[in-house]
């Protein structure tokens, strides 16, 4: 059985190797008796506040301070690190199985731990590799997270990292790049450039500073890519904007605004409530759009709708094509298009094309099979019924 000491009212108090335990209180500074490291094989209980000139190495290591306790080199615990009520502060590196803090605890150098949780606030000016970190305040880590799971109330701040599941009620900002599994944020989310994230849960806003790919990403407020964003399904409340391109294999829906720099690429569906601009192409098999919609060349392989009062600027290529009433458009070209009433386009390109009354068609009419235009119709050139409408490739020259 090892060895227990006990010291009390120490002012300056010299350690060295304790074979056992040690019980310290109200001792305010502790040295190393040799070398520049104290080692304990046992427990270290101390209780006030205490500042170790050096490094500590111990079994277990528990602070009752009211204040910030401070170790001068590097902490190295087997088991746990328990603080009941004041903080830590480690100039060094902190490695320890566990880690509870009841206020904060900030790390010089890296950290590494099965699990931290800390009632404060966590700061790591190093590397923090930690496999559960549950902290009630804010994180901040200057260098890379290595974590399964990242729980916070309020916001996390760091470099690089892979986490598997974030949960933060604040905001979440990752300079570099970041490999996350599923993201929930409460607030504002900013990941760096070349990030990879499976699923994205924000209640306000997401932005990355540079590429990014994904797979779902559900968003109240706004999105912004500052690269070329590669992903599966958007969900958002308010607005899109990617500077280069996006391309996504399944879904866009958007209530708000969407602006793509260059291409827009959907595998599956476009829904945007508000307005829709692409510097250059937009393509996917649906594309239904409430208010304006702008593109050089908008192709929707199977069904294409703009909305009442909308405007449609560009060339609009669709098998089926819906015109809203009163709407505004440029050119259509497809298998059936159905322009509603009041609606004002340029040129129309079908095999079957419906126009309701009061319609205005400034342009040129070409259809094959079939065309019916309801009273008060006005054409600015005849329809001509043609054997074969001219081919995409030479309307878009």
């Amino acid at each position: 059985m090892g060895e227990k000491l006990r010291y009390e009212n120490e002012h300056d108090l010299k350690l060295g190797h304790i074979k056992g335990d040690v019980e310290l209180k109200n001792c305010r500074r502790i040295f190393p008796e040799k070398g520049d490291t104290i080692v304990v094989d046992g427990r270290v209980s101390i209780r006030g506040d205490v500042v170790i000139e050096g490094s500590l190495k111990a079994e277990y290591l528990e602070i009752k301070g009211d204040n910030t306790s401070e170790i001068h080199g590097d902490l190295t615990v087997t088991r746990a690190v328990s603080v009941h009520r004041g903080q830590l502060a480690i100039t060094g590196s902190a490695t320890a199985n566990r880690f509870a803090i009841s206020a904060a605890l900030n790390v010089g150098k890296d950290l590494q731990a099965t699990k931290v949780s800390i009632g404060g606030a966590l700061k790591v000016g190093g590397n923090a590799t930690v496999e559960d970190i549950s902290v009630g305040g804010a994180v901040k880590v200057e260098g890379n997270i290595d974590s399964k799971s990242l729980s916070v109330g309020g916001a996390v701040k760091c470099d690089t990292g892979i986490i598997g599941k974030v949960d933060v009620g604040g905001s979440f900002k990752a300079e570099g790049a970041v490999e996350i599994g599923a993201i929930d944020v409460g607030g504002a989310v900013v990941v760096g450039p070349g990030s990879k994230v499976i699923r994205i849960d924000v209640g306000g806003s997401f932005k990355s500073e540079g590429d990014v790919s994904f797979e779902d990403l559900d968003v109240g407020g706004a999105a912004k890519f500052a690269g070329d964003a590669k992903g599966k399904s958007i969900e958002v409340g308010g607005a899109v904007k990617a500077d280069q391109s996006l391309t996504l294999t399944v879904k866009l829906d958007v209530g708000g605004s969407v602006v793509v720099g260059t291409d827009l690429f959907v595998g599956e569906e476009i829904d945007v409530g508000g307005s829709l601009r692409a510097g250059q192409k937009i393509k996917s098999p649906h594309i239904d759009v409430g208010g304006s919609i702008r593109g050089d060349h908008i192709i929707a392989e199977k069904e294409f709708r703009i909305g009442h009062r909308g405007e449609v600027s560009g060339f609009v290529e669709s098998t089926e094509i819906t015109v809203g009433e009163r709407a505004r458009g440029a050119s259509f070209y497809g298998d059936s298009i159905r322009v509603e009433e009041r609606a004002r386009v340029k040129n129309l390109y079908g095999r079957d094309i419906y126009i309701e009354r009061d319609v205005m068609v400034e342009g040129e009419v070409l259809y094959t099979e079939r065309l019916e235009a309801e009273p008060g119709v006005h054409f600015g050139k005849e329809p001509e019924q043609v054997k074969n409408l001219p081919t995409v490739d030479d309307l878009l020259r």
